[in-house]
């Protein structure tokens, strides 16, 4: 039985003032969705009971802080090159720790991420993208125990500038994969952490660096309807069931 206590936190989407969660919701709610089945939805409701999730997660993965800021779509912007922001689901800053939260639901089981050899070769200007692609190098590099660039160019891309975000911390980064599954997503579920664990041989993080995955069983309560918008509905009715969960290392 986890002990229960009062989490001193404040709710942020992007690096605004601090929110209640039906404000939350309502900047969600002008954010483009294209099903229910999108991760933001269930991460976003998960994170409802705000003070028992922090609690359990802090619980299971031995951290203490005395306060919290959680903030929703989290930009982390390169500071060489011209790209766009790294948005990270939701970023957890504590005062020397910082917590990386990426979600996915099926699009572990319909997407294929870019390598970072790939997302180079896209468009006509490579030479800006590796000056990018320096600058999250830079982020990552002390919290590695060394990588060669070889290996560096199988990483998805998007894994790559999720994880320097987190690294842009004094202290230590966390990354955590919150990875919701039902029936039709489970069977992809393996293979999604088995490129994980690739990727993060790759990277040969030391000890200031750590990678979780949060596995969520949910069931859909809610058909989806166009109509309506998920994350308003979400102040009356949940729309998913979590079921069970399974946080570890990887």
């Amino acid at each position: 039985m986890i002990k229960q206590q009062k989490m001193n936190l404040e709710l942020r989407f992007g690096q605004p003032n601090s929110y209640d969660f039906d404000t939350i919701l309502d900047q969600f709610s002008g954010t483009k969705i294209n099903s229910f089945r999108t991760s933001s939805i269930p991460l976003v409701q998960f994170w409802k009971e705000t003070d028992s999730k922090l609690n359990e997660l802090f619980h299971k993965i031995g951290l203490h802080s005395d306060k919290q800021v959680l903030c929703f779509e989290y930009p982390t912007k390169p500071q060489e090159g011209i790209g766009k922001a790294s948005m990270t689901d939701l970023m957890i800053l504590c005062d020397d720790f910082k917590i990386a939260i990426e979600a996915k639901f099926t699009e572990y089981a319909k997407m294929k991420p870019d390598p970072i050899n790939k997302w180079k070769q896209k468009g006509n200007n490579e030479a800006n993208k590796q000056k990018v692609l320096d600058y999250w190098t830079s982020l990552i590099r002390p919290f590695s125990n060394g990588f060669d660039n070889d290996s560096l160019q199988k990483i998805s891309y998007q894994f790559y500038h999720r994880t320097a975000s987190a690294c842009k911390v004094l202290g230590k980064a966390i990354v955590i994969y919150q990875v919701f599954y039902d029936k039709d997503t489970y069977g992809f579920l393996e293979n999604f952490k088995s490129k994980l664990r690739d990727y993060i041989s790759i990277l040969n993080p030391n000890d200031k660096l750590s990678f979780y995955i949060w596995e969520i069983e949910v069931i859909q309560k809610v058909t989806d309807n166009n109509e309506n918008d998920p994350f308003t509905q979400m102040k009356f009715q949940n729309i998913y069931e979590f079921i069970k969960t399974d946080l570890y290392k990887m």
